[in-house]
């Protein structure tokens, strides 16, 4: 499914925000060894899909951790007590594990640690400068644009569709701690701009702001999926599990696929911190976390594209397919250097210019 896709163009995508609420629940593990493990998760269907995996083993028992909303936030949280690290594993992006690397919290992985790493595509595995492995990806998804087909107002065909009138309070759109703000950046795009040129899109994204066509700002994965789920909204932008949990029992359009919008990958993966006292335990967790069996039983319960080339790719995760043609004209890679400079700022502008208008 991966057609030629560069170590670039999965770089980035990720840590959009807060880590805020702890959710204890215990599962099974089958890692070897014992111990109680800390592992760091989204919510909603990501978590249910680990909660799944973690039930088919039988050696430590699992607090899970739950990101509000993106991965980035967690970062000054480890920071501040680091080397002190209360976590086993953190679920992350790219953009994420990129900081983490930089700050040398991450250890090393050993491929023959993690055998199953031998079946994920060896041009996105995230390495550090010298060329050491420092994550383990699971899982490819998408952020992009999309609409629950059976209660949007009106057909949307292009960005400038959502400043129709007839779209009043129909909208959910990520708050700042979402997504590293990529939303807006596909908003500078359209009004032809860019990641380093965000003047047109803070443009637009304040006429839509001024329009009362956002109905809900989600700040979570579940603010999301309830917004649309319950008909509140019908049209937002979001990343790849909250469109899927939707597309549970409603249809949805998804604009991966649309010469009007752009998508923006990602992968998932596994982030292994040091300093914890049962690191093969968690080393063998991730390890069959990954396998073929477990990485589709992820893809088919998280909605994220599986990354182990045994794995199964359902059928309702066809859109994150794209031949090389496809992908120079659907996909965007920003250059997620600037993103990640650029997320205060961009946060702040929110505050400062957004948020007063919704």
């Amino acid at each position: 499914m991966l057609h030629d896709m560069t170590r670039r163009r999965f770089l980035g995508s990720a840590a959009a925000a807060g880590i805020a609420g702890t959710m204890t629940g215990f599962a099974r593990s089958a890692a070897a060894g014992s111990g109680n493990l800390t592992a760091v998760e989204w919510g909603g269907d990501v978590v249910e899909a680990m909660k799944q995996i973690a039930a088919d083993q039988n050696a430590a028992t699992f607090n899970w951790v739950l990101h509000q909303g993106g991965a980035g936030a967690i970062l000054p949280k480890i920071k501040a007590v680091w080397p002190n690290v209360d976590y086993d594993y953190v679920a992350g992006w790219e953009g994420s594990f990129n900081s983490m690397v930089k700050e040398d919290w991450l250890e090393t992985i050993n491929p023959a640690d993690i055998p199953n790493l031998a079946n994920i595509p060896e041009k996105i595995i995230i390495r550090d400068g010298k060329g050491n492995i420092k994550a383990v990806p699971r899982a490819v998804g998408g952020m992009y644009f999309g609409a629950r087909t059976d209660t949007a107002p009106i057909a949307v065909k292009t960005i400038d569709d959502l400043l129709s009138p007839d779209l009043k309070g129909a909208i959910c759109w990520p708050g700042p701690t979402q997504s590293m703000m990529l939303q807006i950046v596909a908003l500078a795009l359209h009004a032809g701009g860019s990641e380093t040129n965000m003047e047109p899109g803070w443009k637009l994204m304040t006429e839509l702001a001024k329009s009362g066509n956002i109905g809900r700002v989600a700040i979570t994965d579940i603010d999301f999926t309830n917004s649309l789920t319950s008909g509140e909204t019908s049209v937002g932008f979001f990343a790849e599990p909250g469109w899927a949990a939707v597309a549970k029992n409603f249809p949805v359009t998804r604009f991966t696929k649309d010469s009007n919008f752009k998508a923006f990958l990602y992968q998932s993966g596994f982030g292994v911190l040091k300093n914890r006292p049962n690191t093969k335990a968690t080393l063998d967790f991730v390890n069959f976390a990954i396998s073929p069996d477990m990485n589709s039983l992820y893809a088919k319960v998280a909605g994220e594209a599986p990354l182990n080339s045994k794995a199964v790719t359902p059928d309702n995760l066809k859109h994150l397919s794209f031949t090389s043609d496809e992908f120079s004209r659907f996909v965007y890679v920003p250059d997620y250097n600037v993103v990640l400079e650029q997320q205060d700022a961009w946060s702040k502008r929110w505050e400062q210019d957004i948020a007063p208008l919704l």
